[in-house]
């Protein structure tokens, strides 16, 4: 018998668990409340997606699977298991614990979108580098003692966790070579405990000073790259301002390279002699100061919008709250009178107990509280209803008016757009007669064309190849304006429509659903007290009463 258990209990130990919903039901069970607590839980049914922590520990996990049904956990011990590949998390999105020490992981990895998680075990693994966890900014503590870290780079890795106060990497070859404490006092300054041991203000002023000279250079380093950081995230912010606005690309002379992209006539052209790239250097100075000055119209006209904007959404929510209010008081109104009510029937019901010879005189007494019920419950759909189709008819006429303010706004954006966009039509056509009299007068002083540079020959070698190119390059030019110009039209146009739509059709979907919930409602209260006389009296003397009706329109 007892060779039996044992050969049992070795297999079990030898064959890899499964993670399945079975199996975390089962542990639900067992871990779940005792007592009261407990028994209400199983009552209930096990929900296995509002369960925020849970153990699976010592049951030979090999892979990590099927924890997207608990989306709620705050809490995962998936330690003492013989798991390779931290995978399948994703759905873990509220997870602030996580254990996985024991297992046979050789690589951080996966846990990137965990970014509310703030204590990370790890210990006895074979994790040979610590990576993979640079959006994990809440991260407190970090446990990875007994794995195979070799070199010290993770300790300029660790300084951007600026809540990491507890940090354990006992038993790892790093730590053969000394002054490995010290280093990471040092470099690491916001840990308060190292291996569970509080460090002491001794053990970092005396680790601060002898890494003094190298702390000063990583401090300047990362000072550049916050720098860089905050410059990028600077241009990008403006970038998409720029855009949100339509004017992106237009706040420098990046427009006036994309003119020149794909022209190399133009460029060689530019470049003849020091008259043409004077004249191309004031063109170029011409077109970028046009772009920048509608650049800056259309920041100030998108500010315009968006105070436009907000405004609208004011007065909306406005009104939609007062409305709210309002119906919310005459709800209650008829709910507190439909308490007295049913209370009073139910009482004078419970004083008669079934004394038939009073019975006509009952019935009277409901009869005239269901014709008062009756007339409230009409009197109260005409109140909402009222309120409802006039703030409904107040929406629709707001949204008009907006949308009228917010054309003219942007009709007078885009008159100015066509403005600048002619300038810079207009600086195309004098920087091309410009160029082609420098450079017609430039060959002129050659005497023959065979004495022109042989690399201007395919460029200007006569007054046809000049003619030739400059036409083509002034075309070009053009297209790209024009393009640049009927695309911001374009966009402007389609999101002002596709705006000013979706305002409209939210508030009919709006209205609908309003009016749904009003007829609904008064519906149900009415149900509830035809169900409750019903109780009371027969049928057919309830069948004489006129009947409580609510207009669906």
């Amino acid at each position: 018998m007892f060779q039996e258990d044992t050969s049992i209990a070795s297999k079990s130990i030898l064959e890899p668990g499964v993670i399945n919903e079975e199996l975390l039901i089962n542990l639900s069970i067992d871990q779940g409340p005792e007592g009261d607590a407990g028994k209400y839980f199983l009552e209930d049914g096990i929900k296995l997606d509002v369960i925020t922590e849970i153990r699976i520990e010592f049951l030979n996990i090999l892979n990590i699977d099927h924890l997207w049904v608990m989306p709620n956990l705050i809490k995962l011990h998936l330690s003492n298991n013989i798991i390779e590949k931290i995978e399948n998390l994703d759905a873990l999105v509220h997870l602030k614990e996580l254990n996985l020490s024991f297992n046979h992981i050789k690589i951080m990895e996966n846990l990137n979108h965990l970014i509310k998680l703030e204590i990370l075990l790890l210990f006895n693994n074979h994790i040979s580098k610590i990576e993979g966890i640079d959006n994990l900014h809440k991260l407190h503590i970090f446990s990875i003692g007994n794995n195979q870290i070799k070199d010290w780079e993770h300790v300029i890795y660790l300084r951007q966790f600026k809540y990491l106060y507890s940090f354990n990497i006992n038993n790892n070859p790093c730590l053969d070579k000394d002054g490995y404490q010290e280093y990471l006092i040092a470099f690491v300054p916001q840990l308060i405990y190292y291996q569970y041991k509080m460090i002491t203000k001794e053990e970092r002023q005396s680790a601060i000073i002898k890494q003094q000279r190298v702390i000063s250079n990583i401090e300047e380093e990362e000072a550049k790259k916050k720098k860089q950081l905050e410059e990028q995230e600077a241009f990008e912010n403006l970038q998409n301002l720029l855009s949100k606005s339509y004017v992106e690309y237009l706040n420098d002379d990046n427009f006036f390279w994309h003119m020149f992209l794909d022209d190399k006539e133009g460029k060689d052209l530019s470049a003849v002699n020091s008259d043409t790239e004077n004249a191309f250097e004031e063109y170029r100075k011409k077109i970028s100061s046009i772009c920048y000055e509608f650049s800056e119209i259309g920041l100030e006209e998108q500010v315009k919008r968006d105070n436009e904007i907000k405004l609208f959404n004011d007065i909306v929510n406005d009104g939609k709250s007062k409305v709210q209010n309002d119906s919310k008081d005459i709800v209650d109104e008829i709910l507190e009178e439909k308490i007295k009510i049913f209370s009073q029937i139910n009482l004078l019901f419970n004083v008669l107990d079934d004394e038939m010879d009073e019975m006509d005189d009952n019935v009277e007494v409901v009869y005239n509280w269901y014709i008062h019920f009756n007339d409230m419950i009409s009197k109260t759909w005409t109140k909402l209803m009222s309120k409802e189709v006039l703030i409904h008819d107040q929406l629709v006429e707001i949204n008009e008016v907006f949308k009228v303010n917010m054309t003219n706004m942007i009709e007078q954006f885009l008159e100015t757009a066509r403005e600048h966009f002619s300038q810079m039509r207009n600086a195309e056509a004098d920087y091309n007669d410009n160029i082609n009299s420098i450079i017609l007068y430039y060959i002129s002083t050659f005497e023959h064309e065979s004495k022109l540079p042989s690399h201007l020959l395919d460029v200007c070698g006569n007054k046809d190849i000049l003619s030739n190119n400059l036409a083509a390059s002034h075309d070009l030019h053009l297209r790209v304006i024009d393009a640049r110009e009927d695309r911001m039209l374009s966009r402007l146009k389609t999101w002002q429509n596709e705006y000013c739509e979706e305002l409209y059709n939210n508030e009919n979907n709006r209205h609908r659903q309003k009016i749904l919930e009003i007829t609904h409602l008064l519906q149900d209260i009415r149900k509830q007290f035809h169900s409750l006389i019903l109780l009371h009296l027969p049928y057919f003397e309830i069948n004489n009463f006129p009947s409580l009706t609510i207009s669906e329109k």
